[in-house]
């Protein structure tokens, strides 16, 4: 989808202290050998900080910045992957209240590691059709993995892919605009490969919920079960994946109406290895420097604020100004498909100089 007239306002972060992976090895909470292998640094640990409250955070950054006040948002999209707080409560609703207040629709967006991106192309459709009397909408995500049934450092383990994973904690957010802002909305593309989500299932029944029995989320191990039992399908399933990420993201730029040497930089899903950042960005003829591998090596997968994540980062430390175009991309279980161009046009006032 080509977008005119749509502009992120602001963007704000909440990203706790990284715990140390090589700590981590040394208490005997990360395997040695795959620590060496992943190549991951840290993994931002945010203790008892539920996410809500980190999506709070970050919105009430991301608003400060916008230059907007909180009654011109007519929208409010939170993306979630983990459990937010307790069953049968909206956490979209306590972000809002603690946010925008108010009473326009909020909505939680379930897309795994491809929410933030999801929710942006929703909330540009909102705005694009004319968002009533609002002219802004607030995205937010976030993501605690240090509940009791999940091992942030483990819970990849055993599967067959190039990205052995960690999860990071953390809470990010996006104003979009159709007033204005640092940068324009180029374009947003988004796609499914829905007969892939049997990977992630493996052989766990459905009912009832591997939570409320006490079972631990081991997604690596369904992932490898998977393989096991149909290895062909796995090994399809694999290029499949890369082919249609790689499409996403062509029909973006062409969208857009640039191409791979104008991408100035990348985010993607965060890796703590370099194959994966390959396996991403040079079916595009990006080169994978291009992307962000150094700075998610430090934080961990942060679940559904990677990109968002990388993109403020980018823009912190002065690494894109005006006139760059990045590229966001992003791929969450199931499978969901996304990438967003995002073209820098003024110097956002909240970076450090130099």
């Amino acid at each position: 989808m080509k977008v005119d007239g749509v502009h992120i306002a602001g963007i704000g972060t909440y990203i706790p202290e990284s715990f140390s992976a090589a700590r981590a090895v040394e208490l005997g909470m990360y395997d040695r050998e795959e620590h060496m292998r992943a190549g991951w640094s840290g993994a931002a640990v945010a203790g008892r900080t539920p996410a809500p409250d980190m999506a709070v955070r970050a919105g009430r950054q991301a608003l400060a910045r916008s230059g907007h006040d909180a009654s011109e948002v007519g929208l409010l999209l939170h993306a979630t992957f983990y459990h937010q707080g307790p069953d049968g409560w909206s956490p979209h609703h306590y972000v809002q209240r603690h946010t925008i207040g108010g009473h326009v629709p909020a909505f939680e967006i379930r897309q795994t590691c491809n929410g933030m991106l999801g929710a942006m192309e929703l909330a540009a459709c909102y705005l694009t059709a004319g968002g009533g009397d609002h002219t802004a909408a607030l995205i937010t995500g976030a993501d605690n993995f240090g509940a009791p049934l999940v091992d942030r450092w483990r819970y990849a383990e055993g599967a067959v892919t190039n990205r052995g994973t960690i999860f990071g904690d953390a809470g990010t957010a996006v104003v979009l605009s159709r007033r204005g802002g640092f940068a324009r909305l180029r374009a947003v593309v988004s796609a499914s490969l829905p007969d892939m989500e049997e990977m992630y299932r493996g052989d766990m029944p459905l009912f009832p919920p591997g939570c409320t029995v006490g079972r631990p989320m081991a997604i690596g191990a369904r992932i490898a079960e998977f393989a096991a039992r149909r290895p062909a399908e796995f090994d399809r399933a694999k290029e499949r994946l890369t082919l249609a990420r790689a499409e996403v993201a062509r029909r973006a730029l062409a969208e857009a109406g640039i191409g791979p040497q104008d991408v100035a930089r990348a985010t993607h899903v965060f890796s703590g290895g370099e194959a994966y950042v390959r396996s991403v960005l040079e079916p595009l003829g990006i080169d994978p420097a291009r992307g962000v591998l150094e700075f998610g090596r430090g934080v961990g997968h942060l679940g559904v604020n990677d990109q968002i994540a990388g993109l403020a980062h980018l823009l912190e430390t002065g690494a894109v100004g005006p006139g760059d175009h990045v590229l966001l991309l992003g791929n969450g279980v199931g499978v969901a498909l996304s990438c967003v161009v995002v073209e820098i046009v003024e110097p956002v006032g909240w970076a450090p100089a130099g």
